[in-house]
Formats: C-alpha cells, sequence, structure tokens
C-alpha cells in the first residue's frame, strides 16, 4: 500500500488544544514526528497519516494522559474538517450525518475504512486504518470513536452513549474505569474498531438541519472524491480494495474487481500493464497484515488464518513460512510488540 496516506490537519484540533492547556508547543513535538508547521495554524494543511498517529501516541506519552485520544474527542470542531464537516453539520437525521462521515471520510484520510452496518435493529459503526503497517494507532482509534460518539450526541442528547465500545488494542487501564470513561461497555483486542446502538437513533434530527447547505456540500464532496480516485494508481485502488475486502472476508479477484468497477479480465489486464499480478498484490497485503497481527496483536493463529480467508490454519503457516523462512509462531516470538 502507498505510504503516503494523508490528513487534514483540521483534525488535530483536539490534541493542539490540550497541549496548549499544558504549555506543551505543539509545533515543537510536531516537528519531530513530520508534521508541517503550517498545519497548525490552518485546518486544510494535508500531513502524513503516519505522523498524525505518531504525534497523537507522543502527545498522550509526553502529557502522561493515556486516554488522550478519547478525551480530545469533543475538543475537535466538525467545521474544521472543511466541506465535510459542513456536511455533516448541515445533515437533517443522525443517520444522515453518520452516511455523510461514511461515505466520504476519503476527501479529508485516506487508505481508511469506515463502515455503517444495520442488522437486527442494531446499528455497528466499525473504523479502522487500512495499512497495518502504521502501528500503533490506540488513540487514532480511541480519537475517531470519541469524535463519532459526540456526533451522535448532537442528535441524541450529551448524556447518550453506545451499548458497546470496541477497539482493536489492548487496554491501557481496566475494563470498568473505562466503562466510567465513555459511559459504555468496552472490549479491547477486537477485529476492528467498532460502536454499536439502537436503529432509532439514526432517526433523530440533527439540530442545524440545512437542506440546501447539505446538497451543496454533497455535490462538491462528490467531485473532489471522484478527482481522488482518478489520482490514485489502479494498484493503489486493488491494494485498497483488497485491505476493505480482509475485513469482510471476500478477496476473490471476481469481488475485488466488481468493487473497482471493472471486469475481472480489465483489472488483470490493467494490472499486467503495471507490471503487477492480483495475486502478487494479494499475497502482500495478506503478508502484512499478518505480520502486523502476530506483532501487536494476541490473536491466535486459526483466527489470524480465519481473518486473512485462508483455507485453514496449515494454509496460513505454509504461506507465512515461505514468505520469512519463518513459523508464524517463531515470527511472534521474535517481533512481539515491534516488529521491524
Amino acid at each position: 500500500m502507498s505510504t503516503d496516506a494523508t490528513i487534514i490537519s483540521g483534525a488535530l484540533r483536539g490534541l493542539q488544544n490540550m497541549l496548549v492547556e499544558k504549555g506543551l508547543e505543539p509545533a515543537v513535538l510536531g516537528r519531530q514526528y513530520g508534521v508541517p508547521a503550517g498545519a497548525w495554524n490552518s485546518p486544510q494543511v494535508e500531513i502524513p497519516l503516519t505522523a498524525f498517529v505518531r504525534i497523537y501516541e507522543q502527545g498522550a506519552s509526553a502529557l502522561g494522559v493515556p486516554g488522550i485520544g478519547w478525551q480530545s474527542g469533543p475538543l475537535l470542531d466538525l467545521a474544521d474538517l472543511g466541506e465535510l464537516g459542513n456536511a455533516i453539520l448541515s445533515a437533517p437525521t443522525v443517520g444522515s450525518a453518520l452516511r455523510t462521515f461514511e461515505r466520504f471520510l476519503r476527501v479529508i484520510q485516506s487508505e481508511t475504512d469506515l463502515r455503517l452496518t444495520v442488522e437486527d435493529g442494531v446499528v455497528t459503526l466499525t473504523y479502522r486504518i487500512l495499512n497495518p503497517d502504521i502501528w500503533p494507532r490506540r488513540q487514532d482509534a480511541e480519537f475517531t470513536l470519541s469524535v463519532l460518539t459526540q456526533l451522535i450526541r448532537r442528535g441524541a442528547g450529551d448524556d447518550w452513549s453506545p451499548d458497546l465500545i470496541c477497539f482493536e488494542h489492548e487496554a491501557a487501564r481496566s475494563l470498568s474505569s473505562w466503562g466510567e470513561v465513555t459511559g459504555s461497555a468496552c472490549q479491547f483486542d477486537c477485529e476492528t474498531n467498532a460502536l454499536s446502538f439502537p436503529e432509532a437513533i439514526l432517526n433523530l434530527p440533527m439540530p442545524r438541519d440545512d437542506a440546501s447547505r447539505h446538497r451543496r456540500a454533497l455535490d462538491t464532496l462528490t467531485r473532489w472524491l471522484a478527482e481522488a480516485y482518478r489520482s490514485n494508481s489502479l494498484v493503489d485502488r486493488t491494494r485498497t480494495a483488497i485491505y476493505t475486502g480482509l475485513e469482510t472476508g471476500i478477496v476473490d479477484q471476481e469481488t475485488i474487481a466488481r468493487d473497482l468497477g471493472l471486469s475481472r479480465r480489465s483489472l488483470r489486464r490493467h494490472l499486467s500493464e503495471e507490471g503487477v499480478r492480483f495475486s502478487t498484490l494479494l499475497d502482500d497485503c495478506r503478508f502484512r497484515v499478518a505480520r502486523h497481527a502476530l506483532a501487536d496483536t494476541s490473536h491466535p493463529l486459526a483466527q489470524i488464518a480465519f481473518e486473512l480467508s485462508y483455507s485453514d490454519q496449515t494454509a496460513f503457516e505454509r504461506a507465512f513460512k515461505r514468505r520469512t523462512g519463518m513459523t508464524p509462531r517463531q515470527y511472534r516470538q521474535a517481533f512481539r510488540f515491534g516488529h521491524s
């Protein structure tokens, strides 16, 4: 996957406010991690997503506040997200606001998946950075779920909390203390980051319903998203589709091609013109996710094999050893909590 994933600097506002409040200079800290100096003065500067994730982790360490991600969520002004913020704030209902966020998040943050699903009256809102090499990302996950929670509270009220919050990382404090902080049941070391709540919440009205403003913002975002899509190479788009597919367990070439608006034959031909085979991209994505899962999580090998759509654990172990010369267990023992 591309290493130049970006996010707009407006997403730093919550962290910036907390750093300043504690007497720290954001620009000094940011310089160490590749955040341009101008990012602190303008919300529309593109910064590397890796830099954003790292400075949030370092901010938590510098301030001695392990929950800085969750705490800074309410400090973000959605208007700092530009046209996406305008579209969200002017949406008629909570559901419309969340669907807008889901559809257009990649306008402000690339290589990211946000998804809203409804099943048996329960909404699940999942969020994940697709690139498995960007880790640790504890603070980013907590910050984003906090922002989404605050967004829902605009319609549901300040006392509202999700029924369940899931995080892909391990807990840095007790579950009971997390429940007190969030007002929700919390689970850690999950497959992805997620909020769950009743479907009826989606129908609640938003306080700044403005149909014409919302429509204009959606038109602008649609054009921007199309331009961003066209500017990415097919190789990068295919990698993104594979990472997204691994989350749902569907990564066959036919499905990936359809997701990209191509036939299987066309996808194969266009990738060949760029000197790449689909099977090579799939193997590489699987390896990167496996390497992360082995080094940074405690997921059992059978679960990792299942999440990577291998036929069984043995097939996963064979493929991993061909790639590294090590079994998954050997790799985990050598690189647990910090792979190269």
